[in-house]
């Protein structure tokens, strides 16, 4: 057993997988380490386009298209009677025109499972207790929790990808105030909803709840559908009862969630979570970065977590590559400002659709037919395209579409 890796990958789900993978490709010895063992249950089971082209950059998109997930080609937006498809084939040119449906169990089992293939020591039930930068190298505590046993390691650099268990946002004091207002989120899947025919099938729907809020109803093709609500905990405190009476009272008022699940039954247990949004002081610091979710979390309605988690990860491994190989490497401009760029991007985007602009905008009867693919563009997870405007400008691009529409 190496003591003293290249690289501590902190964490197996997609950003760990990935971000080990990488680094295998560059030549480095990996291990990657998580307390917990696959499957395990995570939320953030709609994935976009953009994922597809980060999968194959690490040689596992193969291994997805094997499993069979449901195909999506779109994601469709409900307000009443009112719906507009946003239609991936439809967006700018070079993005891929459809991704997945995914079980999160399922889905970060196949991409560990790649990663180990690769080459990454990867090892479950080790649980990082203590990490502790010196000048050639990293000090980190380890348990092996089944062996009830600590061990160190010496990696070179540690990436962290540890997701909702923030590791080192947690060990150093990174934790600052969330990009957004406290929310909360139920959901559970389901059996039995009445889906849409042909290649709608697999479309996400975003349904408004009349009162705010809104749901996401997500078909798998195991014949399961993922059903949740984010919404104010105000909203949330109007309905009675435990978790899934006060889920299934909620969906009642909605039509279009009621008519799609008046059939459905719940196959797993509702789960609540309060206050998700998660904001960090610093993404990188002395032989250490933080990836995806362990570092800023915003909002689940544009799907855009496994994304970014995919984008940060393959961004930091590559950094991490150049830096063990001697070179200088500017961190603040290379990494930083490109996660804080695709970040404000859809954070952008997230506070317009909770103001009401956004539902302007998607609703309105008619529509430029350029704004509709880059908007397409964007909720395909292109949040680095500076061909598109709602990259470049996204405030300014919104403003002058809302100007043209009538009060």
């Amino acid at each position: 057993m190496s003591v003293r890796p290249d690289v501590l990958v902190i964490g197996a789900g997609p950003a760990g997988s990935v971000a080990g993978a990488k680094l295998v490709q560059c030549g480095r010895s990996v291990v990657c380490v998580d307390q917990g063992y696959f499957p395990r249950f995570v939320i953030g089971e709609s994935l976009l386009p953009r994922v597809n082209e980060l999968l194959a950059q690490v040689s596992m998109l193969d291994a997805v298209k094997a499993q069979g997930y449901m195909i999506k080609h779109g994601a469709l937006f409900l307000r009443g009677d009112r719906r507009e498809r946003f239609q991936f084939a439809d967006a700018l040119d070079g993005d891929s025109p459809w991704t997945w449906q995914v079980p999160r169990d399922h889905f970060d089992r196949v991409l560990a499972t790649e990663a180990r293939k690769a080459g990454v020591d990867l090892r479950f039930g080790h649980r990082v207790e203590a990490v502790a930068p010196a000048a050639e190298h990293v000090d980190v505590t380890i348990t092996d929790l089944e062996a009830e046993r600590t061990y160190e390691l010496k990696p070179r650099f540690v990436v962290d990808a540890s997701g909702y268990g923030r590791v080192l946002p947690r060990l150093f004091d990174l934790e600052r105030t969330p990009l957004l207002p406290s929310r909360i989120s139920a959901f559970t899947h389901v059996e039995g909803d009445v889906r849409p025919a042909g290649d709608e099938e697999g479309d996400i729907w975003i349904c408004v709840h009349p009162r705010g809020g809104w749901f996401w109803i997500i078909p798998f093709s195991n014949g399961r559908t993922s059903v949740g609500i984010v919404c104010d905990l105000a909203l949330w405190d109007t309905a009675a009862g435990s978790p899934r009476e006060r889920l299934w009272t909620l969906v009642a008022e909605e039509p279009n969630a009621r008519e799609r699940l008046r059939d459905s039954v719940p196959v797993l247990p509702t789960r609540v979570i309060r206050n998700y949004s998660r904001k960090v002081s610093s993404m990188h610091g002395e032989r250490w970065v933080v990836t995806g979710n362990a570092g800023d979390f915003l909002d689940p309605v544009f799907s855009s977590g496994v994304t970014l988690a995919l984008e940060t990860a393959l961004a930091a491994a590559g950094l991490v590559d150049r830096t063990l190989a001697g070179e200088r490497v500017d961190w603040d401009a290379e990494y930083d400002h490109v996660v804080d760029k695709a970040v404000a991007v859809f954070l952008h985007m997230i506070e317009r659709w909770y103001d009401g602009d956004l539902h302007r905008v998607f609703f309105a009867p008619t529509k430029l037919p350029s704004a509709k693919r880059q908007i397409t563009s964007l909720l395909g997870g292109h949040a680095l395209r500076i061909d598109n405007p709602f990259v470049t400008s996204p405030r300014e691009r919104i403003d002058a579409i809302l100007a043209r529409l009538p009060a």
